[in-house]
């Protein structure tokens, strides 16, 4: 959904506004959303960006998953799924993704629920506002 990528987007340009980090919305490379890209070296990283927000059709479900298709999946670094109704972001590198297949498509995902409590599963909770993550790959 455009809205996770327009806001994922801008905190990327807020994280990297003072270091020599370009941030780009994907218009032409496959498999992701979003790309980083050091003015001079070239280095890029690679970002999904999934989104999840309540829908009429959706009810109360607190139950889904942030899932990446095969190519999504070996053209990115970084999955960051936005959690639109709490306003989380989760940044996640791919390495963290657990592996599926549905009708023998691979799938890659991260599960994440709420607990009765509020609190959000362990899981997923772990990468939750993880911005060092990115610049720690940078």
């Amino acid at each position: 959904m455009d809205i996770g990528e327009k806001a994922v987007l801008f905190r990327l340009y807020l994280l990297l506004m003072d270091k020599p980090w370009n941030v780009f919305y994907n218009l032409y490379e496959p498999g992701c959303d979003i790309i980083l890209m050091h003015e001079k070296s070239n280095k890029v990283l690679k970002i999904e960006v999934k989104t999840r927000q309540r829908l009429y059709t959706t009810g109360k479900n607190k139950n889904f998953k942030f899932q990446l298709t095969e190519n999504e999946y070996q053209n990115i670094n970084f999955l960051i799924a936005y959690w639109f109704e709490k306003n989380l972001y989760f940044i996640v590198p791919k390495e963290e993704l657990k592996r599926t297949t549905s009708h023998g498509t691979p799938l890659y995902y991260i599960p994440i629920y709420e607990k009765a409590d509020g609190t959000i599963n362990e899981a997923i909770n772990i990468f939750n506002d993880r911005w060092d993550l990115i610049k720690k790959a940078l």
